[in-house]
């Protein structure tokens, strides 16, 4: 849409907050680089996806940065350093932890963007793209839902790729299973491992993973910013490489000729096309 569509939308409800946004945005100055979200849920797919962003030569990709028991990426040198004298007797500790962050998220979100480590260098030369990736969770457990919706949601100049699972049942499956035994990238699941499932507990966590993907990741500008990834496409290699991970790149501003390459850690714990009934004890039930 024109800005000059967007005007006349806003002066017909100016006390819209979406409108509002939609304006700004025709007025925001865009960053050096693309700045981007990977918005998901536990167990759709993101440390695949992530592992790929990561091995692209233009792309700055970090993990969980917002988590709230660590600061997680793929790039440590960002974040810790080894304690160092101040000049004046005293001692310095690197600057950021999960205490910091929290405490100042918008000074912690915009060194993140400046893709540079302690040392102030470029975590990669010549990126042009910086990212991390996100759960619900992040947010809600540290209570900092208004940072996360201006600074990240409602922030017109920060890309979403939004992943998600259609098969809701396999994403509680896999919750599960992760849970019961610790394995979240690396190993297979026990071919023995099966579960009661709660069918009230199940419903309440349809109801939220519904919410988040059909309301609380909606932007503003969702055509202009947003990137939709279903798990489905991801898990088949070839498809995602030819008509998928393309058109990721060119979304982000990167090199879409450069070669796919996935992490080597990263591994699919569940059998393809699993019969979850042989998983699940009370599935007729459920």
């Amino acid at each position: 849409m024109t800005g000059i569509a967007d005007a006349i939308l806003y002066l017909k409800r100016p006390h819209s907050r979406d409108r509002r946004k939609r304006l700004l945005a025709h007025f925001l100055r865009p960053s050096p680089q693309a700045r981007f979200a990977v918005l998901s849920w536990k167990r759709t797919g993101s440390n695949l996806l992530c592992g790929i962003l990561y091995n692209h030569p233009e792309v700055v990709m970090h993990n969980e940065l917002f988590n709230p028991i660590d600061i997680f990426t793929y790039h440590p040198q960002a974040f810790s350093g080894e304690l160092r004298e101040d000049g004046e007797g005293g001692v310095t500790a690197p600057r950021w932890s999960v205490l910091t962050r929290d405490l100042f998220p918008y000074d912690f979100l915009e060194y993140i963007w400046s893709g540079k480590d302690l040392g102030g260098q470029d975590i990669r030369p010549s990126f042009k793209a910086v990212g991390f990736k996100s759960f619900p969770e992040h947010y809600s457990d540290v209570r900092n839902e208004d940072f996360w919706q201006d600074a990240i949601l409602e922030d017109l100049r920060v890309k979403k790729i939004i992943l998600y699972r259609k098969d809701e049942l396999a994403v509680y499956i896999s919750m599960l299973r992760a849970d019961e035994t610790g394995r979240y990238m690396t190993y297979s699941y026990p071919e023995d491992l099966s579960f009661h499932i709660d069918p009230a507990a199940f419903q309440n966590f349809i109801d939220r993973y519904r919410t988040t993907f059909r309301k609380k990741y909606k932007s503003p500008i969702e055509k202009r910013d947003t990137f939709w990834i279903c798990y489905e496409d991801l898990s088949k290699e070839d498809y995602f490489a030819e008509h998928v991970y393309p058109r990721l790149c060119q979304f982000l501003g990167v090199d879409p000729t450069a070669r796919m390459k996935p992490l080597r850690e990263t591994v699919k714990q569940g059998k393809p096309c699993e019969d979850l009934s042989r998983v699940i004890q009370n599935y007729e039930e459920l």
